[in-house]
């Protein structure tokens, strides 16, 4: 086998390595959400919680920073296009569907374990379909977990500017990132979810910058230190980075040393598919179970799968292949978002 071939079967693997991580990431929120409202200490899903849903997010901006430099690295004519693609469709069937099982709930819904999710509001509305939810204000609450789509896309519509800057400039925008998420506290009892006027951006944007400015020195000593100096200083000055977070720094140095299977592969690309959908839909299937009085984290769970399956199906899918993209995953255009994000 010729070193090219060889290259692009490992690069194939290296993808295909991040989509899975993408899913693990995802279902460390979706599991996270379940304990933290659904089933507490003693629940099956409390693993979610120890490995902490808001380093999972974390670890998204990073992978996210690091796709989308590919993306741009590739084919930086239709980068827009493309990010609307991947992103827009998902996500609005995400708030038609969170607005759909509000109705049942007119009035809000008292949480199992504590604590009440309140009704939508015209602001958090306008806000969220403006991806300007955290800036204008609070994100719907009944599609909570989009409060971290917003800081990720407007690094997606800065990143072509971004592109051109030199490696010093990043890493001084990185670095006052850095300063503001070591000193602005989160409001009392959360984390960056609470933040408003823009400061959820402000302050996770070194997450995102690290990930952009790694894939300039892709698996180099450089891009190493780069890659793991913020999150062990945060971590070492008492602010809690998480575990996912480390995952996904590391399980991103190493993804371009393996070649696995073509079956794998495939696999590993559908589940990164899936991760971007169930990010968006497994809080309204969560208050739709509540809602119906069902208390129990394995149906929500399941059904989560099964309806980002479906909008997999109905509604990503389609949409890449009306707007002319291809179905099938592509190894360098990858995202969070979560966010943590798909692309």
């Amino acid at each position: 086998m010729r070193l090219a071939e060889r290259t692009d079967k490992n690069a194939a693997s290296g993808w295909a390595i991040l989509s899975a991580l993408r899913f693990f990431l995802a279902m460390v929120v979706v599991l996270g959400h379940c304990c933290f409202f659904v089933g507490g200490r003693h629940d099956w899903t409390y693993i979610g919680l120890w490995l902490n849903q808001g380093s999972a997010v974390f670890g998204f901006f990073i992978l996210s920073g690091y796709s989308i430099a590919a993306s741009l690295e590739r084919s930086p004519a239709g980068f827009y296009r493309r990010r609307f693609i991947r992103i827009w469709p998902l996500y609005l069937g995400c708030i038609a569907f969170g607005l759909l099982v509000s109705l049942r709930i007119p009035h809000g819904l008292a949480w199992p374990l504590g604590g009440h999710l309140p009704a939508s509001s015209l602001a958090s509305s306008v806000a969220s379909l403006l991806m300007l939810q955290t800036i204008l204000a609070p994100p719907l609450p009944i599609v909570g977990q989009i409060w971290s789509l917003s800081p990720e896309w407007w690094h997606y519509m800065v990143a072509p500017l971004l592109r051109k800057l030199s490696t010093f400039t990043l890493l001084t925008l990185l670095t006052v990132s850095f300063l503001a998420f070591m000193t602005i506290a989160p409001p009392p009892g959360g984390g960056a979810e609470g933040f408003s006027h823009g400061l959820s951006l402000i302050t996770l944007s070194w997450l995102w910058v690290t990930g952009f400015i790694y894939r300039r020195f892709d698996r180099e000593p450089t891009g190493i230190a780069m890659l793991l100096i913020p999150s062990v200083l945060a971590l070492f000055f008492g602010h809690f980075t998480g575990l996912p977070l480390f995952i996904s720094i590391f399980t991103l140095m190493l993804s371009g040393e393996f070649k696995i299977p073509d079956l794998f592969c495939r696999i590993c690309n559908f589940l990164g598919d899936v991760s971007f959908p169930l990010y968006l839909f497994h809080i309204p299937v969560m208050v739709l179970f509540i809602s119906f009085g069902v208390r129990a984290s394995a149906p929500i769970v399941f059904t989560a799968l099964l309806a980002s399956s479906a909008a997999l199906y109905a509604i990503d899918y389609p949409s890449r292949a009306y707007f002319g993209t291809k179905k099938k995953h592509s190894k360098t255009e990858f995202s969070s978002y979560i966010s943590v994000k798909a692309e």
